[in-house]
């Protein structure tokens, strides 16, 4: 199926494993609706060694891949419009399902991609939602990239 073109990143928040934000890279770069995989502020050894290995993959399948220090550069370097970010389904917020989404924007959904949370400057720039069927504290940031994506897809293909 083919899909307009779409401006929607998949950022990366942090990330602490190797194998987790290269598992995260293959998920975007290989998914039709997403634009690029934004990472932000690496740390340990995601930063050492990870990168240097999704940088291999986004090369080798032509895909974008951005590398920033900030949240906060995602909008005034980027021109993100929609800076989404998805939180521990304990919080009092929307599930990504139930968000007006302009997808005319360009879009970054924001997981958590390790221990380190989001501040609240992070948080002031945009807005959360949560994924509903998975228990607090439980999802891991490969989970919730992955049912992100898919939730954006339904959206996308039945609006």
């Amino acid at each position: 199926m083919m899909y307009m073109e779409y401006h929607i990143y998949l950022t990366v928040y942090a990330p602490s494993s190797p194998q987790r934000l290269i598992d995260i890279a293959r998920l975007a770069f290989y998914s039709n609706i997403i634009s690029g995989l934004i990472i932000v502020k690496p740390i340990g050894m995601a930063a050492q060694s990870g990168i240097p290995e999704v940088s291999k993959v986004a090369y080798k399948l032509d895909k974008k891949l951005i590398i920033l220090p900030s949240i906060k550069d995602l909008r005034e370097t980027l021109i993100i419009n929609d800076i989404i970010f998805i939180v521990d389904s304990s919080h009092n917020v929307p599930d990504l399902e139930e968000l007006q989404i302009d997808f005319n924007n360009v879009i970054a959904i924001v997981i958590q991609g390790g221990e380190a949370t989001f501040t609240k400057e992070d948080l002031a720039l945009g807005r959360c939602a949560k994924i509903s069927e998975f228990l607090p504290g439980l999802s891991s940031a490969v989970a919730e990239a992955t049912a992100a994506i898919l939730k954006i897809y339904r959206k996308v293909k039945y609006k």
